[in-house]
C-alpha cells in the first residue's frame, strides 16, 4: 500500500497536489504568528522589519520554495517558459 501511494506521489496527478499543499502549508506557516516548538519549546528568532522571524518562519520560507518549484515543474517546465 505505502509503495502505491508513493508510486502515486511521484506520478503527475500526485506532484500537483503535493506541489499545492507543500506551497500552502509553507505560506501559512510564514505568516502566522511564532508558536512555541511542539507545544513546549519557546525558541526565539530575530525581528526584522517589525515581524519575529523564528524557526517556523524560516521552515515555512523553504516548504514555500519547495511546493514553488514542484508546480512551476508541473506546469510550466516543458513550455520553455524560463525566469
Amino acid at each position: 500500500m505505502l509503495q502505491q501511494m508513493c508510486d502515486w506521489t511521484n506520478s503527475r496527478n500526485g506532484q500537483i497536489v503535493m506541489g499545492v499543499a507543500t506551497l500552502v502549508g509553507g505560506l501559512h506557516l510564514f505568516f502566522s504568528e511564532s508558536q512555541p516548538v511542539l507545544g513546549m519549546l519557546d525558541i526565539g528568532g530575530i525581528t526584522v522589519m517589525g515581524k519575529q522571524i523564528g524557526v517556523q518562519q524560516v521552515l515555512g520560507v523553504v516548504l514555500s520554495i519547495g511546493g514553488a518549484c514542484y508546480v512551476w515543474d508541473y506546469c510550466c517546465a516543458d513550455t520553455g517558459m524560463g525566469m
